[in-house]
């Protein structure tokens, strides 16, 4: 019986022992340098704490997981946002490594310590928010007065006849009389093959008829 708790209590032991392990290699270090040269009318501690803020945001941006995570971000405020937003919140154990200055130069070098799934999962969702955000404010492809155009598609009936669907919002009511839209269609060279017209309606498609082949 003595032998058999001091076994659970050892197997206890290495299972509470190995956790700090586990939650130790989630973490990663991340290293940043840089150098601020201040003017007359700056002191030096605000030239200290601008090098010191630069350094974090160049350690954040050299971090392999934020590169691989950003490499379809093309957006320059949305890259500078995710770099707030993780020098803010997700950054711990910072420490100065080293720290020069030479007349008017400050330069800082620092380390932390990031978790990669968690700066994986917010970049996601920051990109994620933005996208959809971008989608609600889409303009259409043609925009005027009274409609906008959203989208176009082109099917093909049991004949073998190409059928244009053009897909659009009335923006107000036409002026009385109504408004006509004209739809252009040109092939891949420029060339244009056809056109349709048709009265706008309070109807959120539009289907033409194309000629055959085209």
């Amino acid at each position: 019986m003595i032998k058999k708790q001091l076994g659970l209590i050892i197997m206890l032991a290495l299972v509470w022992t190995a956790l700090p392990t586990v939650t130790l290699a989630k973490r990663a270090e991340i290293r940043g340098d840089y150098c601020y040269e201040y003017g007359d009318s700056e002191s030096l501690m605000a030239a200290k704490e601008i090098s010191y803020a630069m350094a974090l945001r160049k350690a954040i941006e050299r971090y392999k997981t934020f590169v691989a995570s950003t490499s379809v971000v093309d957006d320059f405020q949305l890259r500078k946002d995710l770099v707030e937003t993780i020098v803010s919140g997700y950054v711990e154990d910072i420490k100065i490594a080293k720290q020069n200055i030479v007349r008017r130069k400050v330069c800082t070098e620092l380390t932390g310590h990031v978790n990669p799934e968690a700066v994986r999962d917010i970049i996601a969702k920051k990109i994620k928010i933005v996208s959809e955000h971008r989608r609600r404010e889409f303009g259409g492809i043609v925009s005027n007065l009274y409609l906008k155009v959203i989208n176009y598609r082109i099917d093909t009936d049991s004949g073998g006849n190409k059928l244009l669907q053009v897909f659009y919002q009335i923006k107000q009511s036409p002026p009385p009389g109504g408004t006509r839209m004209a739809v252009f269609c040109f092939d891949e060279h420029g060339n244009p093959v056809q056109t349709s017209f048709c009265d706008i309606v309070a109807s959120s498609s539009f289907p033409g008829l194309l000629d055959k082949g085209h």
